[in-house]
């Protein structure tokens, strides 16, 4: 009896390895359940005219020594940006389903096909028009051309493993129609700390456009010493930039890891369209440990000075009694 006891554990040990070993060889050849697809570019900005038809081409890639094609559909989504529950701005995730004002766009979009095959190693090409209306409004437009992985992922010859993937990738078209564009922004926040438990600095802004085109808000951070000209930190020559849809509010942070203590002089520089905000800081970074230590010695001095005037006063009273 213990003997086809222990004959069934090995059975199964030995049937686990051999699983073990057939997963392996799927994770080996890119078979994991993720797309090995790839699409480029990944975004492209354009201008179009009332009336206008223009082709446009995406390429798809199957990069990875994969043992079969690539099987793929192609679809035309909106692209606009949606605010979360606990998001600070309107660019918590893409919403590629929703039809706006600003994304017309689909509706001018001719697909050349709708489905494709790409060879190991090989690349093919999507390509679309865009027939623009000559009542076409001036401003943003904004697409998504969707890509969708349709592979039967197959295992091994003895087809002992199939995996199904399912993964869905975008090329985002940013198109201006020329016009009557309107490029308003609003700095609504631009904020720099003043005291710092820690040496990570954080400053933030708010940014609103308020405009009917996208734009690239620009942000600048400079951290200097207190004393001396010598900057800790700066991107000064490059800019962090954010690219802003039409009524839309977004938030940036700018980072600068500082000296453990001490004070620093920041400025921050935020500019959208016209519009620029520069603030100007001195900034304390004092650790916990640090301020324990000065409670300390604050604490120690306090003690000192009270005892030493009780103990003048001990001596005066002496020597009065002795008087």
């Amino acid at each position: 009896m213990k003997r086809n006891k222990r004959k069934s554990i090995l059975i199964a040990l030995i049937a686990l390895f051999v699983c073990g070993l057939n997963v392996l060889n799927v994770f080996a050849d890119g078979k994991n359940g993720e797309s090995t697809m790839t699409i480029s570019p990944m975004t492209q900005k354009i201008i179009l005219m009332p009336g206008e038809t223009k082709e446009v081409v995406i390429k798809v890639s199957n990069p990875y020594l994969a043992k079969q094609n690539l099987e793929y559909s192609v679809s035309v989504g909106s692209f606009s940006q949606s605010a979360g529950e606990d998001s600070r701005d309107d660019y918590d995730s893409v919403d590629t389903g929703t039809k706006t004002e600003y994304n017309q766009i689909m509706d001018w979009i001719t697909l050349g096909k709708d489905s494709g095959t790409v060879a190991p190693n090989e690349v093919d090409l999507i390509s679309f028009t865009i027939n623009v209306p000559n009542d076409a409004p001036a401003g943003g437009q904004y697409a998504t051309i969707l890509v969708t992985d349709e592979t039967d992922y197959m295992g091994d010859s003895d087809g002992d493993v199939s995996i199904e993937s399912k993964m869905q990738i975008g090329s985002i078209i940013y198109a201006e129609v020329t016009g009557a564009t309107r490029e308003e922004g609003k700095i609504l926040e631009n904020n720099i700390p003043s005291f710092l438990l820690n040496n990570q600095l954080e400053a933030t802004s708010m940014v609103r456009n308020d405009g009917n085109v996208h734009t690239d808000a620009s942000y600048i951070l400079q951290v200097w010493p207190m004393i001396g000209d010598e900057e800790i930190c700066t991107n000064e020559e490059e800019p962090d930039l954010s690219l802003i849809l039409p009524e839309t509010e977004r938030f940036h942070a700018q980072t600068c890891n500082l000296p453990i203590a001490g004070i620093f002089r920041v400025k921050q520089t935020v500019k959208i369209f016209g519009e620029e905000s520069v603030v100007e800081k001195m900034v304390i970074v004092c650790p916990i440990w640090l301020i324990f230590i000065i409670l300390f010695i604050i604490f120690a001095l306090i003690f000192y000075f009270v005892a030493k005037a009780k103990a003048r006063k001990k001596v005066a009273k002496k020597a009065e009694k002795t008087v």
